[in-house]
């Protein structure tokens, strides 16, 4: 028995960049067979990111690496006849369509809903846009960086002050994030299929996706809340804090108010300073935030006495919740991240990658494969659904 959960499922992957053919990734990752449509004129844009100004270099082409892991690659001029009817015969047996296209593109390729569904009214039409289908900005182009990040408040509010100037995304964050989002609606559409037998259109986009990442200060903004003042978090509590430790490593220290009275005996403890616990000017809660600056300032300084491999072990045996602000080199050596999972090999065993981020039990995820060059399948795939013979 085949314990893949979409081991019978064939996707096409008629997007480009990220989050559309993410998502078609996080199929890929529970067996579903992807092919990927690409112009025989270079194939998809996105294998030419990783050589942008700015962007690490390497000579492994880890940004195509991670977004198409387990695909087959065919390419196909879809302004060409000859193209177009092989896309068509693809479409007549497939069970999903991706695609992140811009929406006048589309028309002109008759690749809309109305046009895949009508070769193959049981297919699952998934459409990822900036903006949403609908509204005077549903034509206009975007990336996670504009449509996602800028546009959802999140680039605005992350700023220490008004001064500050914007923080820039790093390429991908909210792709990644809008993929899930696209993968639990093509789910959610199969699993009406299964009950209903009919196929479905569904989508997301990265603006949708960008205000729900920001939903709680969207929310507050929408009940009238008063949002001219920037709160500097670094001053609200020593509880809820960075601190730099004596290795230079950053960490972040979360004890949440209504956790704090039970906590403040085992914090004392941890950091040796039980005589705190005497001390008028730390004796409750209130008189801790009347003299937050003055224990912020002893914390960081006992923390700013040993490394951090120390305090997260104290920390630990504390029950105190605090996470290392870490480098994202520092994962290639985790064993967090590679223990549970959240890293994985490929199966030739020459290096790893990030795991889509989910799992169900009793169900088997591939071992990633590496990804295809640009039409490396087109022929023996047209053969096999004796397409063009």
């Amino acid at each position: 028995m085949n314990d893949s959960l979409f081991s019978d499922l064939l996707v096409l992957d008629c997007a480009s960049f990220i989050a559309g053919p993410a998502a078609a990734t996080m199929l890929s990752d529970f067996g579903a067979r992807v092919i990927k449509i690409e112009s025989p004129h270079g194939g998809d844009g996105y294998r030419m990111f990783q050589n942008l100004p700015g962007l690490p270099k390497s000579e492994r082409d880890y940004h195509w690496a991670l977004t198409n892991r387990n695909k087959e690659s065919v390419a196909l001029d879809l302004k060409d006849e000859t193209g177009r009817q092989s896309l068509d015969a693809l479409v007549a047996k497939a069970d999903v369509f991706i695609t992140n296209l811009p929406l006048p593109v589309r028309k002109r390729l008759r690749i809309g809903a109305a046009d895949i569904r009508a070769i193959n009214p049981a297919i699952i039409y998934a459409s990822l846009t900036p903006y949403g289908e609908t509204g005077p900005e549903a034509e206009s182009t975007g990336y996670d960086a504009t449509a996602w990040w800028a546009r959802s408040g999140l680039m605005d509010y992350v700023r220490a002050s008004a001064d500050t100037p914007p923080a820039v995304s790093v390429p991908g964050m909210g792709d990644h994030m809008t993929a899930c989002s696209l993968y639990g609606a093509i789910v959610t559409a199969l699993y009406r299929r299964q009950q209903t037998g009919e196929g479905a259109e569904v989508g997301s986009s990265l603006m949708a996706n960008g205000l729900w990442s920001n939903g709680l200060m969207v929310q507050a903004a929408l009940d009238g809340a008063d949002m001219s003042q920037r709160q500097d978090y670094r001053k609200l509590s020593p509880f809820t804090q960075t601190y730099r430790c004596g290795d230079g490593r950053w960490f972040m220290l979360t004890i949440l108010p209504q956790a704090q009275e039970r906590a403040w005996p085992r914090i004392a403890a941890a950091l040796e300073r039980t005589e705190w616990l005497e001390d008028a000017r730390f004796a409750t809660m209130e008189s801790r935030h009347e003299h937050k600056e003055i224990l912020r300032g002893e914390i960081a300084d006992i923390l700013a006495s040993r490394d951090w491999s120390h305090w997260q072990a104290v920390f630990n045996d504390y029950g105190i919740t605090c996470g290392r602000i870490a480098q994202t080199e520092d994962h290639c050596e985790d064993a967090q991240a590679n223990e549970s999972g959240a890293l994985v090999d490929f199966a030739d065993g020459t290096r790893r990658t990030v795991d889509s981020p989910l799992y169900v039990s009793g169900a088997t995820k591939r071992v990633p494969t590496s990804a295809p060059t640009v039409g490396q399948d087109t022929d023996r795939i047209l053969n096999e659904f004796n397409i063009g013979s």
